[in-house]
């Protein structure tokens, strides 16, 4: 039975000798499997974890050469060290350029194979610990990566609720003087009665109507920020849009441009969560307003598709860039959303990397480079996609493809 801490070793060699000597060398220290062909060695790593190899360079059938690129295929952390009667500068020189660890020539000196040996397992330890730890490190970014998203959507959801207190203000004002103007005619009521009380059911009214108005925007922007939103909804496009457009109104990005928020001419229902819909247009909007120096000029267009155009293909070029493309289902209807502005544009050399957690071209106190990524990651979440097209100069367009019936 194979001890599962010792290492593999592979010994090629068409020559039964060299091959026997060797695993005799090495069987007490590594688990050795020895092969009498390239074809045969090609078969083993196919099927079985090998560390490194010894690999006679001349061999009936395939040469040893092409072994090795073949076993690095297979396995690029696989040592290999090249064993042969024939050196020659160019054999040595076409080995170490496929990666051989060592060249070694027959009659080899059992010290320093087993030197040779030695270096090409701590080798293939080092690589092993090296690719294990890359991979934590990418594992600990991505869930850096995640707890800064999810630190920037709280952000945003706190523009949410700033929204609602402004929406709410103005009803809530016209409450207060109805409040007033009530206190003082009922100090009067014992000298004023009949008409006086007619005045004072209708004021009743209004504050009735008020309150309403209260608690819808209340109840419909605090539905977009639970944060229980594991299923979507069937939701209007224009009342997403309405509530936009409130939102903006108060967010301090829109002091430095303008925004123009257009609507269906027949409102129709995207199947979405809402909440991350309207987080979606908020970052694509700012992103807009705050990627320029100068006033901006903003709009979000929507419209609505029976099929996407095309047959769903979509061609990316040096001002382009499609995310999430593969969704796409060229026979179902979609809404369409586009944020779109005339700004600078951006450079070709850039737009491969917008998308792209922490990138950013604003200065340090406008954006932390996480508005886009984040859009990018709610529209696949919502089984959308996102086509970015800009010119340098003229200005840049994102629209947004989400399907209009649940999947």
């Amino acid at each position: 039975m194979t001890d599962p801490d010792r290492e593999t070793l592979l010994i090629v060699d068409d020559e039964e000798g060299p091959r026997e000597s060797l695993k005799i060398v090495f069987e007490e220290r590594y688990h050795v499997i020895l092969a009498k062909s390239g074809e045969e060695a090609i078969e083993v790593v196919k099927k079985t974890p090998v560390h490194a190899a010894v690999l006679d360079i001349r061999m009936a059938g395939i040469t040893g050469i092409e072994v090795l690129k073949s076993l690095k295929e297979l396995d690029e952390k696989i040592e290999v060290i090249m064993l042969t009667a024939y050196e020659t500068l160019e054999t040595a020189r076409q080995a170490l350029r496929y990666g051989a660890s060592d060249y070694i020539g027959k009659p080899f000196n059992v010290k320093a194979m087993r030197t040779a040996v030695k270096k090409a397992m701590d080798r293939r330890r080092l690589a092993v610990n090296l690719s294990e730890s890359a991979k934590r490190l990418d594992s600990l970014q991505s869930d850096l990566e995640n707890l800064m998203m999810r630190e920037e959507m709280a952000r945003t959801s706190s523009q949410v609720y700033a929204g609602v207190l402004h929406d709410i203000n103005n009803p809530l004002t016209i409450i207060r003087g109805y409040v007033d103007m009530l206190m003082h005619r009922l100090t009067k009521i014992s000298s004023d009665v009949g008409d006086g009380f007619d005045g004072v059911l209708d004021n009743m009214n209004t504050i009735a109507q008020q309150v309403n108005v209260c608690c819808s925007i209340s109840n419909r922007h605090l539905e977009l920020i639970r944060r229980d939103s594991s299923e979507g909804q069937d939701i209007s496009v224009n009342l997403i849009l309405r509530d936009l457009e409130e939102l903006i109104k108060v967010h301090p990005a829109v002091k430095a441009g303008m925004v123009r928020v257009e609507y269906l001419k027949a409102d129709t229902s995207v199947f979405i969560h809402a909440s991350e819909l309207m987080q979606i247009l908020l970052n694509l909007v700012t992103n807009a307003l705050q990627s320029s120096s100068s006033s901006e000029r903003v709009t979000v267009t929507p419209e609505t598709i029976d099929r996407l155009p095309h047959g769903g293909t979509f061609s990316e070029g040096p001002g382009e860039r499609i995310i999430n493309k593969e969704v796409f289902d060229p026979g179902k209807p979609y809404i369409l959303l586009t944020v779109s502005d005339k700004g600078k544009g951006i450079s070709p050399d850039i737009i491969s990397d917008v998308f792209e957690p922490y990138f950013t071209t604003k200065k340090e106190d406008k954006g932390t480079g996480l508005g886009l990524a984040i859009v990018a990651r709610l529209v696949k979440r919502n089984r959308g996609a996102v086509h970015l097209r800009t010119r340098v100069g003229e200005g840049t367009s994102f629209t947004l493809y989400f399907p209009q019936e649940a999947q």
